[in-house]
């Protein structure tokens, strides 16, 4: 069959073949029912003596085929059109809804011009379509030279740099490794639990016994990825010893690839999850956006957002690594959508997933050995908090909201409430990296657009309370004590963007927050339990907290900008903070010489937020 008759006559099957051909069913081997011939003739070169095109083919089958081929090429032709519209007016207008593939995609795998122009399609493939599930390989595309597998494609949109090609690239010996495996499992794995531990260990045993004679692409993928990710969190600086180790073991699972990320099984989800956490802390390599993307697209095509069906039986386990796999992918994607301020995978509405109750006095006997799940049910907690409140605030489709301080006042008093149901299993590193988010969180609630030029006296001290607490907390990052925290470059992204929101306030209501006036809340609608309770502070407190919290994000940059390699943010915020720290030590020193008898009436933040254990 011609190249060109291929593409003309697209390669459908159907979900059961109505009958086998006569070939097949002479032979008594299975026959998948493609049209116009079966698979099995067409590799013994008998593509025109297949009954499937004949007569003798079940009838009916014809009509299905002409039917779906019609629907087929009618979505086609519509999806088409809508594109080539869009496209053209966002020529005219000059819009880039889209980063260009040249400025966000790496140069791909080989170098000839027909591999360049394949991957420039599949590049514009993405920039039109968003992300594309693609369970096949480029041979359905008319015009590609090659094959573009599913991998490539993860690789392709993902990749931000070419990893670098190593020579000598053995594992290191078990028991150089096995402290990374006990640190991965301890303080990682917890919070993002989508692998087997005994799968995990299983993996390890394969490719250290007998050379790895036995070992699957699958165990070498996990292995490698798992010690890299383990690596990469110990590093301090991009480019010291732990940052180069990390990229020669990712480097060592990316030869993999191609039979470990495929879109048809919860293994590929795995994989790509993997792969997923790595990018979060190097991102000078991958772009975690757009991995969590096509991870969620591939979850939504499984079809883990929602419950399974009754008539499949899984067994407990299989259910367990379901859910698992689902809020891993929730929370991900969550996480990494609203430290870019971008749209989420799959909205809310869309994920119906039912939990298991367990009785009262009934201990789960099946994870005695393995460590327990409940840092990451009370992340994936946070997580739909934030979500709920992201996607009424940011996301929402509809007009601006009249008054959305009771989403707001909400939103912010369950992020209290996580805050004061955290369990107390959760040592101490990790208690604190949750509390940093749940800062964040809040400041992120209190800044949506339409509340951008009408936010209330009581919001803007909310925001500043928080941003004090936060650094306070972050400042101490970097020490060794809190090695063992799981920050990533999207923490660097977090602190950056508490920094500029309280510069912002800083430099716009100065007098709001150090002048002689009095500020007090506006009128809430809502209960006063539902809110913060704001006291009173001097104003030369307020003055002296703002400008130790300046002194404490600057030391936060400083500490994650060089690890992550981002140095842009330090010197803005020194250079916007500049004025502002003078302008605080002038009050200050003023303020100092001439203190008020009475003292000052502003108001800040007490009760469930301030966390005496933090202090």
């Amino acid at each position: 069959m011609s190249t060109l008759s291929r593409f003309e006559t697209p390669l459908l099957r159907v979900s059961r073949p109505v009958s086998a051909c006569q070939r097949c069913r002479g032979a008594k081997v299975k026959c998948d029912g493609k049209l116009p011939a079966c698979t099995a003739c067409e590799r013994a070169g008998r593509s025109a003596e297949c009954s499937s095109a004949s007569d003798l083919f079940a009838k009916g089958k014809e009509r299905s085929y002409v039917a779906s081929l019609e629907t087929r090429v009618e979505k086609l032709e519509k999806q088409l059109g809508q594109a080539r519209a869009r496209k053209a007016s966002m020529n005219a207008s000059g819009a880039q809804p889209w980063p260009s593939p040249e400025r966000r995609v790496a140069p791909r795998v080989g170098s000839s011009g027909a591999q360049r122009k394949e991957a420039s399609n599949v590049d514009d493939l993405v920039a039109d379509f968003g992300f594309l599930s693609v369970n096949a390989t480029a041979r359905d595309f008319h015009g590609f030279s090659g094959e573009m597998s599913f991998a490539r494609l993860v690789l392709s949109t993902s990749s931000v740099l070419d990893m670098p090609k190593f020579v000598n690239n053995v594992l290191p010996q078990r028991y150089e490794i096995t402290p990374l495996i006990k640190h991965y499992i301890e303080n990682i794995h917890p919070l993002y639990p989508f692998l087997s531990e005994s799968k995990l260990f299983q993996s390890i045993d394969a490719v250290y016994q007998q050379n790895g004679r036995h070992a699957l692409p699958i165990d070498h993928w996990t292995t490698r990825l798992v010690v890299a990710t383990a690596i990469a969190s110990l590093s301090r600086k991009r480019g010291d010893t732990h940052y180069q180790d990390a990229v020669r073991h990712a480097a060592a699972a990316l030869e993999e690839i191609e039979t470990v990320v495929h879109p048809g099984s919860i293994v590929g989800i795995q994989a790509i999850l993997q792969l997923v956490l790595y990018a979060m802390l190097d991102p000078r390599h991958f772009n975690s956006w757009y991995l969590i993307g096509l991870a969620s697209r591939v979850m939504v095509d499984l079809g883990l957002h929602q419950d399974p069906p009754e008539e499949l039986r899984l067994k407990n386990s299989e259910l367990d690594m379901r859910l698992r796999v689902y809020d891993c992918v929730y929370a991900l994607d969550r996480s990494i959508s609203l430290v870019h301020i971008r749209a989420f995978s799959f909205t809310d509405d869309s994920a119906s997933v039912t939990r298991p109750r367990q009785m009262a006095g009934s201990p789960d006997t099946s994870r005695v050995f393995l460590h327990d799940l409940k840092l990451a049910n009370h992340l994936s907690h946070l997580r739909k908090i934030e979500s709920d409140a992201y996607q009424k605030l940011f996301q929402s489709s509809r007009p601006a909201l009249e008054e959305p301080w009771p989403i707001i006042s909400s939103s912010i008093a369950d992020v209290h409430k996580f805050c004061s149901e955290m369990p107390d299993q959760i040592k101490n590193p990790m208690r604190k990296l949750l509390r940093c988010e749940a800062l964040y969180s809040s400041i992120l609630i209190l800044s949506p657009p339409d509340l951008e030029d009408d936010l209330t006296d009581y919001g803007k001290f909310l925001i500043f309370e928080y941003a004090v607490e936060y650094a306070d907390l972050m400042s101490s990052v970097g020490s060794d004590a809190e090695q063992f925290a799981f920050y990533t470059s999207h923490d660097m992204l977090r602190a950056s963007f508490v920094v500029k929101r309280l510069l912002a306030l800083l430099l716009s209501d100065f007098a709001l927050f150090f002048g002689s006036s009095m500020s007090r809340p506006p009128p809430q609608t809502l209960t006063s339990s539902e809110v913060p309770v704001l006291q009173h502070r001097t104003v030369g407190e307020m003055l002296s907290r703002a400008y130790n919290c300046l002194n404490l994000c600057d030391k936060t940059l400083e500490y994650l900008g060089p690890r992550f390699g981002y140095t842009d943010p330090l010197k803005e915020f020194r250079v916007q903070s500049s004025d502002v720290r003078q302008l605080l030590k002038a009050s200050y020193d003023k303020w100092n010489r001439n203190p008020p008898a009475t003292g000052h009436d502003h108001y800040t933040l007490a009760g469930p937020s301030m966390d005496p254990r933090f202090s």
